[in-house]
Protein backbone atom coordinates (compact mmCIF):
# COMPACT_ATOMS: atom_id res chain seq x y z
CA UNK A 1 0.00 0.00 0.00
CA UNK A 2 1.39 3.35 -1.11
CA UNK A 3 2.51 5.91 2.00
CA UNK A 4 2.08 10.17 1.69
CA UNK A 5 4.31 11.52 0.16
CA UNK A 6 3.26 15.25 1.30
CA UNK A 7 2.91 16.60 -2.51
CA UNK A 8 -0.79 17.31 -3.62
CA UNK A 9 -2.23 16.41 -7.51
CA UNK A 10 -5.60 17.66 -8.59
CA UNK A 11 -8.32 16.07 -9.59
CA UNK A 12 -11.52 17.75 -11.23
CA UNK A 13 -15.03 15.87 -11.07
CA UNK A 14 -18.39 16.69 -11.41
CA UNK A 15 -20.48 17.35 -8.65
CA UNK A 16 -22.65 14.15 -9.47
CA UNK A 17 -19.75 11.57 -9.52
CA UNK A 18 -18.88 11.96 -6.73
CA UNK A 19 -18.91 8.52 -4.60
CA UNK A 20 -19.85 8.38 -0.97
CA UNK A 21 -15.94 8.21 0.00
CA UNK A 22 -14.97 11.07 -1.33
CA UNK A 23 -18.19 12.90 0.43
CA UNK A 24 -17.21 11.71 3.46
CA UNK A 25 -13.20 12.40 2.87
CA UNK A 26 -14.29 16.11 1.74
CA UNK A 27 -16.36 16.58 5.23
CA UNK A 28 -13.87 14.92 6.97
CA UNK A 29 -10.92 17.92 6.33
CA UNK A 30 -14.04 20.18 6.20
CA UNK A 31 -14.86 19.48 9.88
CA UNK A 32 -10.99 19.78 11.23
CA UNK A 33 -11.34 23.34 10.05
CA UNK A 34 -14.66 24.87 10.35
CA UNK A 35 -17.35 24.84 12.67
CA UNK A 36 -20.55 25.93 13.25
CA UNK A 37 -21.95 23.77 10.07
CA UNK A 38 -23.84 20.09 10.37
CA UNK A 39 -22.98 17.72 7.66
CA UNK A 40 -26.72 17.85 5.65
CA UNK A 41 -25.67 21.37 5.62
CA UNK A 42 -22.59 20.70 4.12
CA UNK A 43 -24.38 18.17 1.82
CA UNK A 44 -26.88 20.59 0.49
CA UNK A 45 -24.66 23.12 -0.51
CA UNK A 46 -22.32 20.86 -1.96
CA UNK A 47 -25.42 19.51 -4.36
CA UNK A 48 -26.01 22.83 -5.52
CA UNK A 49 -22.10 22.87 -7.12
CA UNK A 50 -21.55 21.53 -10.60
CA UNK A 51 -17.93 20.89 -10.46
CA UNK A 52 -15.41 20.49 -7.88
CA UNK A 53 -11.31 20.12 -7.50
CA UNK A 54 -10.26 17.46 -5.14
CA UNK A 55 -6.54 17.51 -3.79
CA UNK A 56 -5.31 14.40 -3.11
CA UNK A 57 -1.66 13.34 -1.99
CA UNK A 58 -0.13 12.00 -4.42
CA UNK A 59 1.45 8.62 -3.04
CA UNK A 60 -1.43 7.30 -1.62
CA UNK A 61 -4.62 9.41 -2.90
CA UNK A 62 -6.14 10.81 0.13
CA UNK A 63 -8.04 13.40 0.22
CA UNK A 64 -6.20 16.31 1.39
CA UNK A 65 -8.49 19.37 0.30
CA UNK A 66 -10.39 20.73 -2.18
CA UNK A 67 -12.63 23.68 -3.73
CA UNK A 68 -16.68 23.86 -5.37
CA UNK A 69 -17.35 25.48 -8.33
CA UNK A 70 -20.55 26.98 -10.38
CA UNK A 71 -20.71 29.24 -13.10
CA UNK A 72 -23.47 31.42 -13.69
CA UNK A 73 -24.10 33.20 -17.19
CA UNK A 74 -26.52 36.24 -16.36
CA UNK A 75 -26.84 40.11 -17.87
CA UNK A 76 -26.50 42.83 -15.47
CA UNK A 77 -27.29 46.32 -16.54
CA UNK A 78 -27.64 44.80 -20.39
CA UNK A 79 -24.44 43.63 -20.39
CA UNK A 80 -23.82 39.81 -20.28
CA UNK A 81 -21.22 38.51 -17.71
CA UNK A 82 -20.00 35.26 -16.96
CA UNK A 83 -18.91 34.34 -13.65
CA UNK A 84 -17.59 31.65 -11.61
CA UNK A 85 -18.33 31.08 -7.80
CA UNK A 86 -15.88 29.73 -5.11
CA UNK A 87 -17.56 28.09 -2.16
CA UNK A 88 -16.07 25.50 0.10
CA UNK A 89 -12.29 25.52 -0.28
CA UNK A 90 -10.29 24.14 2.42
CA UNK A 91 -6.47 23.00 2.39
CA UNK A 92 -5.21 20.73 5.26
CA UNK A 93 -3.02 22.39 6.67
CA UNK A 94 0.65 20.35 5.94
CA UNK A 95 -0.05 20.89 2.30
CA UNK A 96 -0.61 24.53 2.85
CA UNK A 97 1.84 26.56 0.08
CA UNK A 98 1.40 24.36 -2.68
CA UNK A 99 0.33 25.38 -5.92
CA UNK A 100 -1.99 22.60 -6.90
CA UNK A 101 -5.27 23.96 -6.52
CA UNK A 102 -3.92 27.49 -7.96
CA UNK A 103 -2.88 25.44 -11.12
CA UNK A 104 -6.10 23.30 -11.36
CA UNK A 105 -8.09 26.45 -10.72
CA UNK A 106 -6.45 28.51 -13.80
CA UNK A 107 -7.05 25.45 -16.39
CA UNK A 108 -10.64 25.56 -14.93
CA UNK A 109 -10.50 29.53 -15.85
CA UNK A 110 -9.18 29.03 -18.64
CA UNK A 111 -11.46 26.36 -20.33
CA UNK A 112 -14.63 28.90 -19.34
CA UNK A 113 -12.43 31.53 -20.45
CA UNK A 114 -12.12 29.91 -23.93
CA UNK A 115 -16.14 28.95 -23.89
CA UNK A 116 -16.49 32.28 -23.88
CA UNK A 117 -14.43 34.31 -25.64
CA UNK A 118 -16.33 37.35 -25.98
CA UNK A 119 -18.08 37.54 -22.89
CA UNK A 120 -16.43 39.44 -19.01
CA UNK A 121 -15.88 36.70 -16.84
CA UNK A 122 -14.85 36.62 -13.77
CA UNK A 123 -14.02 34.92 -10.50
CA UNK A 124 -17.12 35.73 -7.45
CA UNK A 125 -15.67 34.58 -4.04
CA UNK A 126 -16.80 34.69 -0.66
CA UNK A 127 -14.25 35.20 2.18
CA UNK A 128 -14.48 34.33 5.68
CA UNK A 129 -10.61 34.29 6.16
CA UNK A 130 -7.66 36.54 4.87
CA UNK A 131 -5.69 33.61 2.70
CA UNK A 132 -8.73 33.30 0.46
CA UNK A 133 -8.87 36.84 0.00
CA UNK A 134 -4.86 36.93 -0.81
CA UNK A 135 -5.67 34.53 -3.62
CA UNK A 136 -7.84 37.29 -5.36
CA UNK A 137 -5.19 39.91 -4.37
CA UNK A 138 -2.39 38.34 -5.21
CA UNK A 139 -3.38 36.94 -8.87
CA UNK A 140 -6.00 39.41 -10.30
CA UNK A 141 -4.96 42.56 -11.47
CA UNK A 142 -8.01 44.25 -11.68
CA UNK A 143 -10.34 42.79 -8.41
CA UNK A 144 -12.66 44.41 -6.30
CA UNK A 145 -13.04 45.26 -3.31
CA UNK A 146 -9.60 46.35 -2.68
CA UNK A 147 -7.26 48.84 -0.62
CA UNK A 148 -5.61 51.41 -2.76
CA UNK A 149 -8.91 51.89 -4.93
CA UNK A 150 -12.86 52.99 -4.43
CA UNK A 151 -14.94 50.07 -6.53
CA UNK A 152 -16.42 51.49 -9.73
CA UNK A 153 -20.00 51.65 -10.05
CA UNK A 154 -20.56 48.24 -12.36
CA UNK A 155 -18.32 46.33 -10.29
CA UNK A 156 -20.18 47.14 -7.53
CA UNK A 157 -23.94 46.47 -9.33
CA UNK A 158 -22.10 43.17 -10.09
CA UNK A 159 -21.07 41.94 -7.04
CA UNK A 160 -24.47 43.32 -5.67
CA UNK A 161 -26.67 41.56 -8.45
CA UNK A 162 -24.23 38.55 -7.92
CA UNK A 163 -24.81 38.33 -3.93
CA UNK A 164 -28.36 38.70 -4.24
CA UNK A 165 -29.25 36.08 -6.67
CA UNK A 166 -27.06 33.35 -4.21
CA UNK A 167 -27.44 34.47 -1.03
CA UNK A 168 -30.50 36.87 -0.82
CA UNK A 169 -31.20 38.73 2.78
CA UNK A 170 -27.99 37.30 4.07
CA UNK A 171 -26.39 39.81 1.55
CA UNK A 172 -25.28 43.62 3.58
CA UNK A 173 -24.96 45.75 0.51
CA UNK A 174 -23.61 48.44 2.92
CA UNK A 175 -20.86 46.65 4.41
CA UNK A 176 -20.53 44.60 0.92
CA UNK A 177 -19.94 41.58 3.06
CA UNK A 178 -22.35 38.26 3.57
CA UNK A 179 -23.97 37.73 7.50
CA UNK A 180 -24.46 34.68 7.96
CA UNK A 181 -25.27 34.72 11.76
CA UNK A 182 -23.41 31.47 12.42
CA UNK A 183 -25.34 29.64 10.11
CA UNK A 184 -22.51 28.65 6.92
CA UNK A 185 -19.56 28.08 9.12
CA UNK A 186 -16.65 30.05 10.58
CA UNK A 187 -12.89 29.05 10.95
CA UNK A 188 -12.20 27.55 13.93
CA UNK A 189 -9.71 29.56 16.42
CA UNK A 190 -6.51 28.95 15.95
CA UNK A 191 -6.89 28.43 11.62
CA UNK A 192 -5.42 31.42 9.71
CA UNK A 193 -5.03 33.62 12.63
CA UNK A 194 -4.21 37.64 12.12
CA UNK A 195 -1.39 38.69 14.45
CA UNK A 196 0.42 42.04 14.26
CA UNK A 197 2.87 40.62 11.55
CA UNK A 198 0.04 39.56 9.43
CA UNK A 199 -1.49 43.05 9.89
CA UNK A 200 1.76 44.71 8.35
CA UNK A 201 0.55 43.23 5.25
CA UNK A 202 -1.87 46.04 3.03
CA UNK A 203 -4.30 43.05 1.90
CA UNK A 204 -4.54 41.50 5.42
CA UNK A 205 -5.39 44.90 7.05
CA UNK A 206 -7.92 45.72 4.32
CA UNK A 207 -9.60 42.54 4.76
CA UNK A 208 -10.21 42.86 8.51
CA UNK A 209 -10.82 45.86 8.45
CA UNK A 210 -13.63 45.50 5.68
CA UNK A 211 -14.99 42.40 7.41
CA UNK A 212 -13.98 42.41 11.07
CA UNK A 213 -17.39 39.95 11.27
CA UNK A 214 -14.90 37.10 9.94
CA UNK A 215 -14.75 35.68 13.40
CA UNK A 216 -18.14 34.70 13.63
CA UNK A 217 -18.25 33.63 10.19
CA UNK A 218 -18.97 36.89 7.91
CA UNK A 219 -17.42 36.76 4.36
CA UNK A 220 -16.36 39.64 2.17
CA UNK A 221 -18.00 39.36 -1.37
CA UNK A 222 -15.53 39.48 -4.27
CA UNK A 223 -14.60 39.67 -8.00
CA UNK A 224 -11.70 39.64 -10.40
CA UNK A 225 -11.73 40.28 -14.00
CA UNK A 226 -9.96 37.24 -15.79
CA UNK A 227 -8.84 38.91 -18.98
CA UNK A 228 -5.08 39.01 -20.53
CA UNK A 229 -3.34 40.33 -17.85
CA UNK A 230 -4.77 37.92 -15.14
CA UNK A 231 -3.02 35.08 -17.57
CA UNK A 232 0.35 36.78 -17.48
CA UNK A 233 0.00 37.79 -13.78
CA UNK A 234 -0.94 34.61 -12.28
CA UNK A 235 1.28 33.20 -9.88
Amino acid sequence: MSEKNGKLIARELAVADLSDATKDAMWSVFARYYAGISRPTFERDLAQKQNVITLLDSGDESLQGFSTLEVYDQEIDGRRVVAIFSGDTIVDKEYWGQKALQTAFFFFILRTKLANPMTPLYWFLISKGYKTYLLLSRNFVEYWPRHDQATPAWQSKLVDALARQKFGDAWDAGAGVLRMNGKDGRLKQGVAPVDPSALAHADIRFFVTKNPGYVVGDELMCVGLVDLKFAFAYA
